[in-house]
């Protein structure tokens, strides 16, 4: 986490994009060979998610690994109140220059505050980032712990389908590049079955796993997205 914590606090907001959303979507990295994307399917995504999960204007969304604020941008303009954390301080400055109105903290995923509870809380392309399955349990618990209405974890590698995107992203870049810029780099697979016992053993009842789709999105062919709604959760299940 560490190493990768060093490339997003040399993330810097570029003045030079059209809009504030195309800035804050460079900055969270949606920029690179395998990830660049216009506005609009960025945009699409968000109101897809949105309205799966629930999230209203009013709703209170929290978002663990926020970044500079991409996914959060449009919630927020919609009139929902906004809250996040992220490991980099860096990212952290951007999303309280891009949207001062929401509520900012530096803190490592694992550290969730669940003791301060909002609607919603969402972790958007930052699962890949944790040191292991145990860790991403952890945050899981807390997540669920914190959410009064529903979770989403979006853009999740696919361990099935680890293969075929590490082929995927050193083709876009050529073996010799991707090795020197990915060195010491590394992403966290997952099975979809873990993610669905993980969330039957903390208490979920109704959840949905969706292999993900964004248009011009590169690395989607190789990710999923889970939603999982707090109607019918037993908050008092075994937790393994």
């Amino acid at each position: 986490m560490q190493n990768w914590k060093s490339v997003w606090e040399a993330r810097k907001m570029d003045p030079s994009p059209k809009s504030t959303l195309a800035a804050l979507m460079k900055a969270d990295g949606l920029d690179t060979e395998f990830a660049a994307m216009p506005e609009e399917p960025w945009r699409q995504f968000v109101a897809d998610c949105a309205e799966k999960l629930g999230i209203t204007s009013g709703s209170s969304v929290f978002e663990v690994g926020c970044g500079a604020g991409a996914f959060l941008h449009d919630l927020a303009l919609a009139g929902c109140h906004v809250a996040g954390t992220d490991l980099s301080s860096a990212q952290i400055d951007h999303i309280r220059q891009a949207i001062p109105q929401g509520t900012w903290t530096v803190q490592e995923a694992i550290h969730l505050d669940p003791d301060k509870p909002c609607d919603y809380v969402i972790a958007m392309g930052v699962f890949m980032y944790f040191p292991s399955n145990d860790y991403a349990f952890e945050v899981l618990r807390r997540m669920l712990q914190k959410a009064t209405k529903g979770i989403a974890v979006l853009d999740i590698p696919n361990a099935a389908k680890q293969t075929e995107a590490l082929r995927f992203r050193q083709g876009a870049l050529g073996d010799e590049e991707y090795r020197v810029r990915y060195n010491g780099l590394s992403h966290l697979y997952f099975d979809k079955q873990w993610m669905e016992n993980s969330l039957a053993s903390l208490g979920l009842r109704r959840w949905a796993i969706e292999d993900q789709h964004i248009s011009g999105y590169g690395n989607a062919a190789y990710r999923f997205n889970v939603f999982g709604w707090k109607d019918d959760y037993d908050a008092c299940a075994s937790v393994r």
